[in-house]
């Protein structure tokens, strides 16, 4: 008897959604449907992770004023437990405004990096911008988690754009 209740209750949890509160919108150049977090606080930054048909894009806001980014920018994300850690290039446009993006391909599979960022809790992004100049931050417990839930939402609902 005791068997089969644990076994109820195992079984049970992973039925509970998670709270995907994900905004829904067309793409006003192509009309494509596209999904969007929007934007939520990490610390010295903002975050938006977008979804389309094609790519999944984390666009940053750094808050810095003058903090520039050019297309030989990185950030480098380190995860807790401190053997993994790794370097992303800003595939944004050139500028002084704080603008700061990554981007993944949209597909069947899910890159490993992509799945990192939804699996194991970030600690720290430290960004590098034009003439090495450096901004990091470290996340907060609740931070780290709201990164990993938002980023699984979005590789969950993305995979619903894909063309059949």
């Amino acid at each position: 008897m005791k068997f089969i209740l644990v076994s109820l209750i195992l079984f049970s949890l992973p039925a509970y959604p998670q709270d995907c509160a994900l905004l829904k919108e067309k793409d006003l150049v192509t009309n494509e449907p596209k999904i969007s977090t929007g934007f939520f606080n990490l610390q010295v930054a903002t975050l938006s992770i977008d979804a389309d048909s094609k790519n999944i894009d984390f666009f940053f806001t750094v808050d810095n004023s003058g903090k520039c980014f050019d297309y030989a920018s990185t950030v480098v994300i380190n995860f807790e437990g401190g053997k993994l850690k790794f370097t992303l290039r800003n595939s944004g446009t050139v500028n002084c405004e704080g603008y700061f993006h990554f981007t993944f391909r949209n597909g069947p599979s899910t890159p490993s990096q992509l799945l990192n960022l939804s699996e194991k809790k970030v600690v720290s992004f430290k960004f590098i911008g034009t003439n090495k100049a450096e901004t990091s931050f470290m996340l907060a417990p609740q931070q780290q988690q709201l990164l990993m839930d938002m980023t699984a939402c979005i590789i969950k609902e993305a995979k619903s754009l894909l063309p059949n």
